[in-house]
């Protein structure tokens, strides 16, 4: 299966509206399953590297956002609000079984899913990990009519674009490197299962509706309400040249919130957990094992 680790069964689930495609390994009796969910624009394969540093006995549960990687688009004109996220978690969460802790991890806007999730139902999550994400996005509420126009005049620019075709998956594998500043080579899984080939040349499996920007994004009053409700301890891993919002004041005041938030640095981009795979798994298996000898 393309992008896949070893030791993961492929797994398809249907949603309300449209199926997607995962990858799971089940948990030995007690122990607790990752629940591993990737970034804007990527797929389950950005957790490729980190796999086989996880204990085995650990249950793992990814899967490709709707809209990204080898799940189906969604429907119609549709352009993937961050709310509809939490609905698509929820969904796939209560088509498995789970005999030990839940840990949700996530990468980009897999963490800021994470965190709304785990503050919606703090009894269900044990722990949660948040890679280059540090609660959900927020700015001032006067900002709002600004964001509709631009956001609006956006999908109205989208809808005429062309899709971009590529020579060779090289060639799209050069291009991601670049903007995602991320050599190569960890990039292959990620880039290989974001590929598909069509009559036209090689083109992005993710559905284009994605490229706009929200209509909507949340108030700092509701932000800072859903990270209090976050019950369960939380690790942060930011990339030390990651997203400079992460070491924002802003997000100084974000951390007081959290009633248990460790921060840890790894040297690398906003992908560092691709760069640094060892390092990011070292460091989410002494977190989750420190949460389990404490209960």
């Amino acid at each position: 299966m393309i992008g896949l680790s070893s030791g993961l069964e492929p797994l398809t689930l249907s949603l309300a509206s449209t199926r997607v495609a995962g990858a799971a390994r089940p948990a030995a009796s007690g122990a607790p399953t990752l629940v591993m969910l990737h970034g804007w624009q990527d797929n389950l394969a950005s957790f490729h590297a980190l796999v086989p540093y996880l204990p085995s006995e650990w249950g793992l549960l990814l899967f490709d956002w709707p809209g990204h990687g080898l799940s189906e688009h969604k429907p119609g004109d549709y352009y993937y609000p961050f709310y509809d996220y939490l609905d698509d978690l929820h969904q796939v969460l209560y088509q498995q079984h789970f005999s030990g802790p839940l840990i949700l991890v996530g990468h980009s806007l897999g963490g800021l899913v994470a965190s709304c999730y785990a503050a919606a139902f703090p009894d269900r999550i044990a722990a949660l990990v948040m890679i280059e994400a540090l609660g959900p996005m927020a700015e001032p509420a006067q900002q709002i009519t600004n964001r509709l126009a631009k956001s609006l005049d956006q999908r109205l620019k989208q809808r005429q674009k062309r899709q971009r075709y590529f020579d060779s998956a090289f060639q799209a594998l050069q291009l991601r490197a670049s903007i995602n500043k991320v050599a190569a080579e960890p990039l292959l899984p990620l880039v290989a299962r974001g590929l598909m080939e069509t009559p036209q040349g090689i083109t992005w499996r993710h559905d284009p509706h994605l490229r706009g920007d929200a209509l909507y994004r949340m108030s700092p009053a509701h932000c800072e309400s859903i990270i209090r409700a976050i019950h369960c301890p939380a690790l942060a891993i930011r990339g030390t040249d990651g997203y400079p919002a992460l070491r924002s004041q802003d997000a100084q005041q974000r951390m007081h919130g959290f009633r248990q938030l460790q921060v840890v640095d790894l040297p690398g981009t906003h992908h560092c957990h691709l760069q640094q795979p060892q390092q990011a798994a070292s460091w989410v298996t002494d977190f989750v094992t420190k949460i389990q000898t404490r209960t």
